[in-house]
C-alpha cells in the first residue's frame, strides 16, 4: 500500500516547504506541555532532543477505531502504530481489541499496557486494522514526517531493509508521541520484567544496547528469510568493537549493554567478552526459551500452544519489557532487520540518541544521520 502525503527522499527539504499548520502541532522539548504518565528517570539531564508533539484528545461523536494483531510484539505494534496514527491525528479513539483468545492475540492489550485518554481497550468495531494499514494513514498535518537526508551509503546498511511505511515511523513526531505514550503506560506485568533492568543502567555514564535475532532454529516464514539471518558470533565482535569504539569517543567508563536477543548465546558471549568494568544487564525474571523458534512467530505457529495462558502473558510481558528498553539507550544497534527493534529505534531517535546501522558487508556499523 502507498504512502499518501508522506515524502521520504534522500535529499535536502527545507523546514519552510511545511505548511504553518504542521507548525503550529510541532512542540519541541523546551516549551512542551505534553502530559503522560511518570517516565523512567534518565541518566543524565534528561531527553537531548525530544521530538514529541502532543496527543489530542478524542472527540465522543467520532466513531473508535478498533485494532487487532497476529504474531510476535514487534509484528504487531509496527501494523498497530500507523493505525493509531491514522485515529489519533484525526481525533478518534483507539480500541485494542486483543482479547487473549487463541484466534484473536493470545494475550489481552490489558495485560500489557493501561489506557490511556487515547487508547482504550475496547471491542472489535466496524472500522478494524489487523494486518493491513489505513489508507491514509500518515496523510494529516499532524502525522507528517521529515524527509530524511543520508549519504547513499547509508541506505547500504540494515536500515534500507526496514519498509517504507516503517522508516516514515522514524522521522514522525506523531508516531514518537504514540510510542512514548505506551512507554509510560506499560502494566505492572510489564515493568516486572523492565524495572529490574532499569536499576542497572540508570547510573551509568553511558548505556548502550543491541537487538540480534537469530532465529533459533526457527522454521517456516523465518527459515525463507535468509536475508535476514546472520552468523552469530562474527556480528557479536562487530558489535562489541563498535560499542567499545562509541564508549572511548564519549569518555565513558562506566558502561552498560542491554542485549536483546532470541539466542541463549548473545548475553553470556559479552560478559565473557566485554571490558571488565562493564555492565552486561541482566533480567530481574526469565520465561523459559522455546527449543525452536520464539514463542509468538509466524501465524498459527504451534509453538505457542505449549503454554498456558499465564504463561503466554508472562512471555508476551517480557517481550514487551525487552522492545521498550531498547528505546531507553544512548546508542542502540541494528544488525539486521527485525520488527522488534523498530519501536526502540524511534525511541531512540527522539530522544535525540544515536542509532548505528550494519553495512551490507557486516563489517562497520555508521550512524544514523
Amino acid at each position: 500500500m502507498g504512502l499518501v502525503g508522506v515524502t521520504f527522499k534522500a535529499t535536502t527539504t527545507s523546514s519552510e516547504t511545511f505548511s504553518s499548520s504542521v507548525a503550529a502541532y510541532i512542540r519541541r522539548s523546551s516549551n512542551a506541555s505534553v502530559s503522560y504518565a511518570a517516565s523512567p528517570p534518565k541518566r543524565r539531564n534528561g531527553s537531548k532532543n525530544t521530538t514529541f508533539v502532543e496527543l489530542p484528545l478524542p472527540n465522543a461523536s467520532s466513531p473508535p477505531i478498533s485494532i487487532t494483531a497476529c504474531c510476535g510484539i514487534g509484528h504487531r505494534l509496527s501494523r498497530n502504530i500507523p493505525a493509531m496514527i491514522y485515529a489519533i491525528s484525526n481525533s478518534r479513539l483507539v480500541n485494542p481489541s486483543w482479547t487473549g483468545s487463541p484466534t484473536n492475540t493470545n494475550v489481552a492489550w490489558d495485560i500489557l499496557f493501561n489506557d490511556t485518554e487515547q487508547i482504550k481497550k475496547g471491542p472489535e468495531g466496524k472500522e478494524n486494522y489487523s494486518n493491513e494499514l489505513p489508507e491514509k494513514w500518515a496523510s494529516s498535518p499532524l502525522a507528517y514526517s521529515q524527509p530524511l537526508t543520508a549519504p547513499e551509503r547509508f541506505h547500504g546498511t540494515t536500515y534500507g531493509d526496514y519498509n517504507e511505511f516503517t522508516r516514515t515511523m522514524f522521522e514522525m513526531p506523531l508516531a514518537h508521541s504514540i510510542i512514548k505514550s505506551l512507554s509510560d503506560n506499560l502494566s505492572s506485568l510489564v515493568l516486572s520484567f523492565l524495572e529490574p533492568m532499569r536499576k542497572q543502567y540508570l547510573g551509568s555514564e553511558l548505556h548502550v544496547c543491541v537487538h540480534l535475532r537469530e532465529g533459533n532454529n526457527e522454521t517456516g516464514d523465518w527459515e525463507g528469510k535468509t536475508w535476514r539471518h546472520i552468523h552469530l558470533m562474527s556480528i557479536l565482535n562487530t558489535t562489541l568493537s563498535a560499542m567499545k569504539s562509541f564508549a572511548g569517543t564519549e569518555h565513558a567508563t562506566k558502561v552498560s549493554v542491554f542485549v536483546a536477543s532470541d539466542s541463549t548465546k548473545a548475553r553470556p558471549w559479552f560478559e565473557e567478552n566485554a571490558p571488565a568494568d562493564w555492565h552486561i544487564v541482566k533480567p530481574g525474571k526469565e520465561v523459559p526459551r522455546p527449543e525452536n523458534g520464539v514463542w509468538f512467530g509466524e501465524h498459527n505457529s504451534p509453538t505457542r500452544l505449549k503454554l498456558n495462558q499465564t504463561e503466554l502473558d508472562e512471555a508476551m510481558s517480557e517481550a514487551v519489557a525487552d522492545v521498550f528498553a531498547l528505546g531507553e539507550c544512548d546508542a542502540l544497534y541494528i544488525p539486521n532487520y527485525s520488527s522488534f527493534s523498530i519501536v526502540g529505534i524511534s525511541l531512540t531517535r527522539a530522544e535525540g540518541n544515536k542509532v548505528f546501522f550494519l553495512t551490507a558487508q557486516k563489517d562497520e556499523y555508521i550512524q544514523y544521520p
